[in-house]
């Protein structure tokens, strides 16, 4: 029984670093929207409108672009904490 305890080691205290990853898609698909809003806004100042389809409405689409955008850039990082 003694030579049983002397041959049992300690177990060592070990620090765990918890890994927090926010969701890269939607961090991505954000930045996308943001560049779309910006590439759009470029596009319809020089003359050409890329989203004609929509009517009237076009003229909002890159202010709405780039809120989206921003809203999921938020949310994702949102998830990181």
């Amino acid at each position: 029984m003694i030579n049983k305890q002397k041959k049992e080691k300690k177990m060592k205290k070990v620090k765990v670093q918890e890994v927090k990853s926010g969701n890269a898609v939607v961090q991505t698909f954000g930045g996308l929207l943001i560049a779309v809003g910006i590439l759009d806004f470029a596009l319809s100042w020089g003359g050409t409108n890329i989203t004609a389809f929509l009517g009237p409405l076009s003229q909002f689409t890159p202010m709405a672009f780039g809120l989206i955008g921003a809203a999921m850039l938020s949310v994702g990082k949102e998830q990181e904490e």
